[in-house]
């Protein structure tokens, strides 16, 4: 055992001979934490998996790491068709303990078995369209999805218990019945099982109730005579007396062509409607099942391809992680040895988005003398492009200084590029980055001639006028 602080080695010790912690409650909780697995373990072994379920999610409460009881966690989670919190379970397990690990069976054989994965993806898929059609109030096709579940997954209780419920609605407590028998032979102790087949039992025991009385019913007739009721049984054999004593024969044939008629339309016509409603009905669920996959498969495409192009845009122009390394590397010499000029070029060509911490701390040490660097070459170079009225230049020059710091010089960088955008005619530019050296260099000595160029703008710009035709019209400047 290890101390819960220091991670030392304490074996039977209550208190760490190392920081001093008292390890007496902490040994109490795992034993607790142990007691619970081995609960768990007993209610599993005699398949009372909810019960289980319970003891193991307090044994992990006490004591996360418990290997083995995640483990069997997962395990239960597979058994009863909950294949996604078993993987969750089990992929904590593996984080949690790399090493010696029996999840990596549980792993390795679910990766490695073909269709797996997609057949435990489809069925959860069918499953939650059982669940919108029951909101939706489509019993008849919820039925029949889950029926598909099951046919993929015999063991999902949850799909067991959703068909038990939908049938008992119905009033077809025989079909329930059968549900839950095959959900109680994965789960013995199912409190939700338990709970709907005592509804399937009190409906049972209400419908041969029903029928006892009917029964009683029709073999008494009785009558009132005088003051008298006469009760007396049903002789239900005279109708056929008199057909067999008969010797009207047309009337035993007529009598036969109806009784067919009628166990035509009685019998043989629901059974084709019937039929047919199943037959439309499944055609409706693998059309729903298709628009779904379709939709599924165009949605997960367009991630993909939105993935595909947020990683370009990443790396675009910028190298991958060898070039990065390479680069940062060769920078940070030569900014060590005084090349500031080569630095920069190297640096320029670093994606700072794929470096690990102390690559970034390797380049936010080298980026700041680099970026004064640029700042400054690029200052001068615009500052000799302005005076000499090759404003284009400039402009690329003071754009690369105010990327970085748009105050450089107080704030006479952007002076400049505005000025330069204002020479080109450019009034849209000019506007912006006159206004950002009001907002962001108020101490700034052009704040002044920044402000009387934004107002001399503005009382350009012509108010509309509304002629009276009702269409709306501009003053020309």
């Amino acid at each position: 055992m290890n101390c819960y602080k220091c991670g030392t080695v304490v074996d039977n010790l209550n208190t760490c001979p190392v920081c001093g912690s008292d390890l007496h409650v902490y040994r109490r909780i795992l034993a607790l934490s142990d007691a619970y697995y081995n609960d768990g373990l007993m209610k599993a072994q005699v398949r009372d998996l909810s019960g289980a379920i319970r003891d193991l999610k307090m044994c992990l409460k006490c004591n996360k790491y418990h290997t083995d009881g995640r483990n069997l966690l997962g395990l239960i989670y597979y058994e009863v068709g909950e294949a996604v919190k078993a993987l969750a379970e089990w992929v904590i397990s593996k984080n949690l303990q790399p090493e010696n690990n029996r999840v990596d069976i549980y792993l390795d054989e679910l990766q490695n078995t073909p269709g797996l994965l997609d057949g435990v993806s489809l069925t959860i898929k069918k499953y939650n369209q059982a669940l919108d059609y029951c909101r939706q109030g489509n019993r008849d096709l919820a039925r029949i999805q889950l029926r598909r579940v099951l046919g993929q997954n015999p063991k999902m209780v949850a799909a067991h218990q959703l068909l038990a419920l939908l049938c008992i609605q119905d009033g077809e407590y025989e079909e329930a019945r059968k549900a839950l028998s095959a959900a109680n032979k994965v789960d013995a102790r199912s409190t939700t099982t338990l709970r709907y087949m005592i509804e399937v039992k009190e409906g049972l025991k209400a419908k041969e109730s029903n029928k006892k009385k009917k029964k009683k019913k029709d073999d008494i007739i009785s009558f009132t005579d005088g003051n008298e009721t006469i009760m007396m049984p049903n002789n239900g054999n005279k109708f056929i007396d008199w057909l067999d004593n008969s010797r009207n024969s047309i009337i035993n044939i007529a009598i036969g062509l109806v009784i067919g008629l009628l166990i035509c339309f009685i019998l043989v016509v629901p059974t084709v409607k019937q039929k047919a409603q199943t037959d439309a009905a499944n055609a409706l669920v693998d059309a729903n099942e298709e628009v779904a996959g379709t939709s599924s498969s165009i949605s997960t495409l367009k991630n993909q391809v939105k993935t595909l192009q947020d990683e370009l845009a990443k790396y675009n122009g910028k190298g991958d992680v060898a070039t990065s390394y390479d680069k940062l590397i060769e920078g940070y010499n030569a900014y060590k040895s005084g090349d500031i000029k080569k630095a920069t070029e190297c640096i320029k060509v670093v994606n700072a988005d794929v470096l690990d911490v102390n690559g970034k701390a390797i380049y936010d040490e080298v980026i700041k003398p680099v970026n004064e660097y640029t700042m400054r070459e690029s200052y001068n170079k615009g500052n000799t492009a302005y005076k000499q009225q090759k404003y284009e230049e400039a402009i690329t020059e003071f754009i690369t200084v105010v990327t970085i710091d748009p105050s450089y010089q107080n704030g006479n960088a952007l002076y400049y590029l505005a000025d330069s955008y204002a020479k080109l005619n450019d009034i849209a530019n000019a506007t912006k980055y006159h206004q950002m050296l009001v907002q962001f260099v108020p101490n700034s000595r052009w704040v002044k001639q920044s402000k009387e160029y934004l107002t001399s703008v503005n009382a350009a710009i012509p108010d509309p006028v509304v002629n009276t035709t009702g269409n709306n019209s501009t003053n020309n400047p």
